[in-house]
């Protein structure tokens, strides 16, 4: 789980870095001024909001892919992995706006894992003083996190797309901006949707519970982690969510059963790391007992701040944390929810047009560098998009308490296009959203075409 871990932040770094200009710097689409004014709490930290030059990104980028590697090759790892964590999250802090479950997932698997003894094995370590069979706190903490994934995803979904009509999925496919080929094949069958959608739901509710059930035997929970790596990979498979899918997979390696551990070992991993045992005979100074039972109830604390954000989102439970204690869980970026289209699967759908003026006096598409500027739906969505993080910002674009950020996207893309073609510049630009809203049964209503923003190149 580590390595694949410590691979899943290198991929997401490098998706990153293409659009490091963009999405990090203030000549980008989020300037440092305009994060702090709306998108900013108090006890939020971020290096990365520390500087908007490009050059500081870049250092840090450096930084992080160095102690990255540590981390995939067991070096120093509860060090690296707290470096990797606070990386990761003041990442995450810069800009708000690219964010999606999946990041939640990771910064939250790399937090407990500051607790556990993921670098004892698979590593440059050639000892190890903790045993195979280990039990904390903090690995319950863990498994909580795996299971709440989906049981909390299941308990949001309470719109009749889910619970009665099974259209749910119909919905969800129908979203082109993020289904995938495979999705376009199932969207072809109602019917096989219908039963599909009562299917996953029904497996998002269970599924968790068949990994926190005590003193069940092997078969039961590995049938919990089947169904759930079935969940995930029937995501990644249909729709466009960027790394999620394989964050989750990669955060199931650790709930494998030991039988699995033990055959992987038997036939690729010869070179396994040998358990000290001397070290349990060692008498732990006092300080080291006072520093781990600190540690254990600081871990308990969190694991009942996690829960109780969990079971405050769902509206009929009938307590909710006070602000005072969420601020204190916005410090660690504990906060989390996993109403994956939930309750009900958003309809509203469309595609962008971005036509600039240039000195002929002719509007043309600087997306695919057209004249004249087509306003027709484009044959495939996804294509639409360098990557999951652009797809997420195009959506946080469109909604209306974000009209505060769409001029700096607007200038971004108009100095671009003047920048890499100075032969055909553009004196202005403005960016419309095509609406095509999802009706039943393979309807849609008539496209509806807003501007989103206009920029001029001196203003």
């Amino acid at each position: 789980m580590r390595i694949g871990t410590g691979i899943i932040l290198l991929v997401d770094l490098f998706v990153r870095s293409l659009s490091i200009r963009a999405f990090f710097t203030d000549e980008g689409v989020l300037p440092l001024e305009t994060l702090k004014q709306y998108n900013w709490s108090p006890v939020y930290f971020s290096f990365h909001a520390m500087h908007g030059e490009l050059w500081w990104q870049v250092v840090l980028f450096i930084l992080n892919v160095f102690c990255l590697v540590l981390l995939i090759i067991g070096f120093r790892t509860r060090l690296m992995t707290f470096i990797c964590w606070v990386f990761l999250t003041s990442l995450q802090n810069r800009n708000p706006f690219i964010l999606q479950g999946g990041d939640d997932l990771l910064r939250l698997l790399l937090f407990w894992a500051l607790f556990l003894p993921w670098g004892e094995h698979y590593s440059i370590q050639k000892k190890s003083v903790y045993p195979n069979r280990y039990v904390s706190w903090a690995g319950f903490g863990y498994l909580l996190l795996m299971c709440s994934i989906f049981f909390f995803s299941a308990m949001l979904k309470t719109s009749p797309e889910w619970r009665s009509e099974g259209t749910a999925l119909y919905y969800a496919l129908s979203l082109d901006q993020i289904r995938l080929p495979f999705g376009s094949f199932l969207y072809q069958f109602p019917t096989l949707l219908k039963a599909l959608t009562f299917a996953v739901f029904y497996i998002e509710l269970l599924a968790p519970v068949l990994l926190l059930l005590p003193f069940v035997p092997t078969k039961v929970r590995s049938a919990g982690l089947i169904a759930y790596a079935c969940l995930f990979i029937g995501i990644g498979s249909t729709l466009y969510v960027g790394l999620f899918y394989i964050i989750g997979l990669v955060g199931l390696i650790g709930l494998l059963p030991s039988s699995v551990i033990d055959w992987f070992e038997k036939h690729f991993y010869k070179n396994r790391t040998l358990y000290d045992a001397s070290f349990e005979s060692l008498e732990k100074p006092p300080v080291i007992k006072v520093a781990e039972t600190i540690k254990n109830y600081f871990v308990i604390a969190v694991i009942i701040f996690c829960l109780m954000m969990n079971l405050g989102s769902i509206k009929k439970f009938p307590y909710a944390l006070d602000p005072t204690v969420i601020a204190y869980g916005k410090v660690l970026r504990l906060e989390q929810n996993w109403g994956m289209f939930s309750p009900s699967i958003l309809k509203d759908d469309g595609w962008f047009v971005y036509s600039g003026l240039n000195k002929q006096h002719q509007y043309i598409d600087i997306k695919h560098n057209t004249n004249p500027v087509s306003f027709q739906k484009p044959e495939t969505g996804i294509t639409e998009f360098e990557s999951d993080r652009w797809r997420k910002f195009h959506e946080n674009y469109t909604f209306n308490n974000n009209n505060y950020m769409r001029p700096f996207y607007c200038k971004y893309l108009l100095k671009k296009w003047n920048k890499e073609h100075p032969d055909n510049p553009i004196s202005d630009l403005a960016i419309f959203f095509m609406k095509e809203t999802t009706l039943p049964d393979y309807k849609v209503k008539p496209t509806v075409k807003t501007t989103l923003c206009y920029c001029e190149e001196n203003h």
